[in-house]
């Protein structure tokens, strides 16, 4: 994109959706969002963003590990729009400038991300704990799966971390791309396996400006970013 931003595109249409899964039976709102990155599904419900897809892996979310929707003919709450339209446009924002970094204007765009409220109701207390410190991890920073499990008090528990990473609802709002083996390896991603889905954790990484070290380790499994928000 270079440096300028894409003309604004109107939004997308919300369309409801009654979740069935063991989440909870509480109605979301669905929207595709059509960013330069690619396609990503948006849900909702009136307490804050419940799923995400990442960039290019087009439809709406309801194929998430865990989830199940069903069609819900009822029109989204006035909250719920002011929600997926803030999601819209901070998604449009964030990826304006794909595939180029977008240089120090990211910290501000990933400020906006940062802000957006999500619903992680009837999410174990751990899993929960995870995602919130997860989030905390600023664009151009990385953290191994060790090193997230200690921040919530459990050192120990770098296996259980990957599988939350797995099964993360919020890919991009909650950055699990960021999250990566103690021997600077990628490890695994929620985009799912192969080589398709590392390659889109790499895009998405370098995208914020991160690339290895030249050992290709964290330095002492800790953060090592170029962005200073919410470090």
């Amino acid at each position: 994109m270079g440096g300028g931003c894409p003309r604004r595109r109107a939004r997308g249409r919300t369309v409801g959706v009654g979740r069935t899964a063991s989440r909870g039976k509480a109605a979301a709102w669905v929207r595709l969002v059509a960013t330069a990155a690619g396609r990503m599904g948006v849900a909702a419900t009136e307490a804050g963003l419940v799923l995400t897809t990442l960039p290019g892996r087009a439809g709406p979310p309801a194929d998430a590990p865990g989830e199940r929707v069903r069609p819900r003919p009822a029109a989204a709450p006035r909250r719920v729009e002011r929600l997926l339209d803030a999601a819209e446009e901070a998604l449009t924002a964030y990826y304006a400038f794909w595939p180029d970094h977008p240089g120090k204007r990211i910290t501000a765009l990933w400020e906006a991300l940062f802000d957006l409220p999500v619903d992680l109701d009837g999410l174990t207390s751990f899993t929960r704990r995870v995602l919130e410190a997860l989030r905390e991890v600023p664009p151009g920073a990385v953290v191994s799966y060790g090193a997230l499990a200690a921040r919530v008090g459990s050192p120990r528990a770098a296996r259980a971390v990957g599988a939350v990473m797995a099964r993360n609802p919020l890919p991009v709002i909650l950055p699990c791309h960021r999250v990566i083996s103690k021997d600077g390896t990628l490890g695994g991603f929620c985009g799912g396996r192969g080589e398709d889905a590392l390659a889109l954790k790499r895009r998405l990484l370098a995208y914020e400006g991160w690339s290895p070290a030249p050992t290709g380790r964290p330095s002492g499994g800790r953060l090592r970013h170029s962005c200073g928000a919410h470090s």
